[in-house]
């Protein structure tokens, strides 16, 4: 079985659970879960405003850290759409619920909310459908084929 993080209270733990659905990705989860607490070290706990400003080579020489440069450098650049995303809404999570009202009202002319997470950096189809599912809890998304 999959894992599935719980739902985010904060932004720091959206992007957690975002870099946790990148790594995932094309990794065994076994791998990732044991090396994770090192992995949050190595990002700061994710802490927004410091991953924000790190570098990729930085992190990693971190010990533990999986050395993938472009999940890496994928979770720096998702932690900056972040900040900007908060700077207009007060916080990523509010922004996500603003989605889903935009969205149940008018559903032709405003993006999902899995639609709006292939946004970010290396989210695709599937990594959409499992973030999406992360932050609102929408059961039909678990059961998604598309």
């Amino acid at each position: 079985m999959t894992y599935i993080h719980r739902k985010p209270r904060s932004d720091a733990e959206f992007l957690e659970a975002m870099a946790q659905i990148l790594f995932v990705s094309g990794f065994n989860w076994n791998v990732v879960q044991k090396r994770w607490p090192k992995i949050r070290k190595a990002f700061n706990n994710f802490d927004i405003s410091k991953v924000a400003r790190e570098r990729v080579e930085k992190i990693m020489r971190r010990e533990g850290m999986i050395r993938n440069r472009s999940k890496i450098a994928a979770v720096i650049e998702n932690a900056r759409s972040i900040q900007d995303i908060a700077k207009r809404h007060g916080s990523v999570m509010r922004w996500v619920k603003e989605v889903q009202q935009k969205h149940k009202k008018q559903p032709l002319f405003n993006p999902s909310v899995r639609e709006e997470m292939q946004k970010f950096r290396n989210i695709g189809k599937t990594t959409s459908r499992w973030m999406a599912y992360v932050v609102t809890r929408d059961e039909s998304l678990r059961h998604e084929h598309q």
